[in-house]
C-alpha cells in the first residue's frame, strides 16, 4: 500500500511540474513592439576649427546603436520619437531578461521532472 501511495506522490508533483502559468509566458504573448538596442548620446567635435566644439562645447545627438548582421550600427533619433524608442528598447532587455528566466526555470522544471520520471520507473519496475 506504501508503494502506491510513494508513486501516486510522484505521479502528482510531475502533474505539478508539467502545468506552467500563465504569468510564465506573459511577457511573450505581449504585442507591444520592441527595439533591439541602446539610446544614448553622442557629443564629438566637427572639424571647423571656429565651431563652439573646438572650445569644448560638443555636438550631441541621440541615437539608438544595435548590433545588424554583427555589424554595430547608428541610427539617430528624432526628439519627438526619443521617449517611443526609450521604451520599446527597455521592453526589449526585459523581453530579454524574461527569456532567460524562462529558460532557467524550463532547465530546472525538466531537470526535477526527469528525476521523478526515473523515480515512477523505480517504483513501478519489478523483478522477476
Amino acid at each position: 500500500m506504501q508503494k502506491r501511495l510513494d508513486l501516486s506522490r510522484l505521479r502528482q508533483k510531475l502533474l505539478e511540474l508539467h502545468r506552467s502559468s500563465p504569468d510564465e509566458l506573459a511577457s511573450f504573448l505581449s504585442d507591444h513592439p520592441l527595439t533591439k538596442g541602446t539610446v544614448y548620446t553622442l557629443r564629438r567635435k566637427c572639424s571647423k576649427p571656429s565651431c563652439r566644439c573646438a572650445r569644448g562645447q560638443r555636438h550631441e545627438t541621440v541615437v539608438l546603436t544595435a548590433s545588424v548582421a554583427g555589424k554595430t550600427r547608428l541610427w539617430t533619433i528624432p526628439q519627438e520619437r526619443l521617449e517611443e524608442i526609450r521604451q520599446r528598447t527597455r521592453r526589449y532587455r526585459a523581453f530579454r531578461q524574461a527569456r532567460l528566466g524562462f529558460v532557467k526555470e524550463c532547465a530546472r522544471r525538466q531537470s526535477a521532472m526527469l528525476g521523478l520520471i526515473d523515480a515512477v520507473e523505480k517504483a513501478r519496475t519489478r523483478q522477476p
